[in-house]
């Protein structure tokens, strides 16, 4: 079982008085402070201080009394569970998992603890939550169109930081004028086990469960497990577990793909070195299914052979094997993405003779070393009309040039336009694809992509987005055959430096903002910020404790929504693209260019909704 056996006490924070008073008559204050437990599935917020959510009596994933799961080999499946509490909150409380097993064979789904080691690890976190104040909230503009195209809650108390339960536990400081209703004592909880959950609210726990890869040795079937919820070290519930392993495998390589920047994370884990937090960054984002590139060394320099050859292993796969310490989703698969130069930086030159020569060596590395990699100049980023002649100079050289640099392509990040028609090669739309012009975009080899989100066009990436906006970005690159979205950061960590606090660096753990210009309510909480850093050099209180990247539950959707598109794809061989499409529209009827800024959105924003679509596809599949 993973249950960890450390059980500390922590005081009851109950005033004295009413200890005297209670404690003549034998009553015992923190007995039975857990009210209620339930659970749902990986669609959802459920935020803190909201008792009467609609799905704590039943819900696709939980019937009132067991959780079901269902799901292929290789592919990773999740669910919360929330426990909420009475008038004087509970101490010492821990999530552990007895590992499922099939009663048949003996077979068990878990068992493992290697970070990175074989499908089968169970691993549970702590959720965080980050208070947005009517003050606070994101107004329309980058991540949502109008006030009938925001997300349906967009203050209180939300949930997003996973915090592994071997996590530093304890408590900080709630700051100053942050919490309009401060935690008792004015603290808040760091999330490694065992928590505090304080009074008359929800705590959340989020699980993944890594589904086999080995097809032998865990034959398909029925494996029953539990949830166990312990308090002051003793069981307080248990919920049963039921996995249903199913007779098909998730392929390991992306049909599509989801390319994230990272950048300015070095300084936060000073024992580890570069290469390290380069391979802690590339392997979580591979766990979920997201290409990490566009923020490393060999992004930001000119040509550099010796450079290359190092990276040369995340783009062949080599490095994402078993040899190098990785196993799990996307094993042995390289990455399909690489920008040189990223945000414009000037790593080509500043002249014709500069760029010409290193097209040339672009170019030649490329083909010779990884042929099937997409690779492109990343000449500006979202330029105004004013820098288009700018624009025709530079791509001109490029195309102008006498040796094999000529086919270097050059990207940026605008929707498609007519004036720079035959200049840019491939295109990244903020407000997503305009599908009059995808045809005629990928024309000679051209591509267009969209980057970032903005409701009703497609999800939205701030902190007050429902759980499925990133995921149904996933559904539209399948639906509309879109190649690939491009996620402008996940570790923005440091303030905007458009902003008033410059390159300072963030309180990520307390303040929703992360995006901030000058004028009023020009930002986007949660913006740039996929990933939380385990540790907290410029905030020691905040400090987790580990050399580790902390997932998000936008993360999480994010993996649930490749992992639909590959069931997509494995449906779509069985019964026709037509038939899939037609399952996807019961949700997602319109998305992108087919509706307008100001409209409503037209997808679900019901997490249930998804799961029910994916249980059609996966009965299209296993039938």
């Amino acid at each position: 079982m993973n249950i960890c056996q450390s059980y500390k006490r922590r005081r009851s924070n109950i005033p004295l008085l009413v200890l005297f008073f209670l404690l003549p008559f034998g009553f015992l204050p923190l007995a039975s402070q857990v009210k209620n437990v339930w659970a749902l599935g990986d669609g959802e917020k459920v935020f803190r201080d909201a008792p009467d959510h609609p799905l704590k009596k039943g819900n696709f994933t939980w019937d009132g009394k067991s959780i079901h799961l269902k799901g292929l080999y290789n592919e990773v499946l999740a669910f919360q569970v929330i426990v909420e509490t009475g008038d004087l909150g509970a101490g010492n409380i821990e999530v552990a998992v007895v590992n499922p097993i099939n009663g048949s064979t003996g077979s068990v789904i878990g068992g493992n603890t290697l970070k990175y080691g074989p499908a089968g690890t169970i691993e549970i976190f702590s959720q965080h939550y980050l208070y947005v104040g009517e003050d606070r909230y994101t107004r329309p503009g980058w991540f949502y169109g109008s006030p009938a195209s925001a997300p349906q809650n967009m203050t209180g108390w939300i949930p997003d930081a996973l915090i592994p339960s071997h996590a530093r536990s304890g408590q900080v400081p709630t700051p100053a004028g942050l919490d309009p209703q401060p935690e008792r004592d004015g603290e808040r909880e760091l999330g490694g086990f065992p928590v505090f959950i304080g009074p008359s609210r929800n705590q959340g726990f989020w699980v993944d469960i890594h589904l086999p890869r080995d097809q032998v040795s865990h034959p398909a079937g029925v494996y029953q497990g539990s949830v166990q919820i312990f308090e002051n070290g003793s069981l307080r519930e248990e919920i049963p577990l039921e996995v249903t392993l199913l007779p098909g495998y998730l392929p390991d390589e992306n049909s599509n793909t989801i390319w994230m920047y990272t950048s300015a994370a070095y300084s936060y884990f000073p024992e580890l070195s570069r290469d390290q937090v380069d391979e802690m960054l590339k392997f979580e984002g591979r766990r979920h299914r997201i290409d990490i590139t566009g923020g490393f060394t060999a992004n930001r320099t000119r040509f550099n052979d010796e450079i290359m050859n190092s990276y040369k292993p995340w783009l062949d796969g080599t490095a994402y094997t078993p040899a190098n310490g990785y196993r799990g989703p996307g094993q042995g698969t390289g990455e399909k993405y690489f920008p040189v130069g990223i945000y414009g930086s000037s790593v080509m030159g500043d002249t014709k003779k500069d760029v010409q020569e290193q097209s040339d060596l672009w170019v030649n590395w490329f083909s010779k070393n990884v042929p099937g990699v997409n690779y492109f100049w990343y000449i500006i980023d979202e330029p105004p009309e004013s820098l288009y002649p700018w624009i025709r100079e530079r791509a001109g050289w490029v195309k102008s040039n006498p040796g094999p640099g000529k086919d270097l392509p050059v990207f940026t990040t605008r929707r498609y336009q007519e004036e720079l028609v035959g200049v840019i090669d491939v295109w990244s739309a903020y407000n997503g694809v305009e599908l009059k012009n995808l045809a005629a975009a990928r024309k000679d080899g051209g591509d267009y992509f969209f980057y970032n989100g903005l409701r009703p066009h497609n999800g939205t990436t701030i902190l007050e987005g429902a759980a499925v906006d990133f995921r149904i970005n996933s559904w539209i690159l399948y639906k509309y055959d879109i190649n690939c979205h491009f996620i402008w950061h996940g570790t923005h960590w440091r303030h905007n430096w458009q902003g008033p606090k410059g390159h300072l660096h963030q309180n990520v753990f307390s303040s929703p903002i992360t995006f901030a210009e000058f004028g009023a309510h020009s930002y986007g909480n949660g913006a740039g910020i996929i990933f939380y850093p385990g540790r907290m050099p410029y905030y020691p209180e905040e400090d987790r404790g580990l050399n580790e990247i902390l997932p998000s539950i936008r993360l999480k959707n994010i993996r649930r929504g490749q992992q639909d598109a590959e069931i997509m794809l494995m449906a779509e061989q069985k019964a026709g693209r037509d038939k899939v499409v037609e399952i996807i529209n019961e949700v997602m009827p319109e998305a992108i260019s087919e509706v307008n800024r100001e409209d409503p959105v037209p997808w679900s924003e019901n997490g249930d909704d998804y799961d029910r679509v994916r249980e059609k596809l996966l009965d299209i599949i296993t039938r």
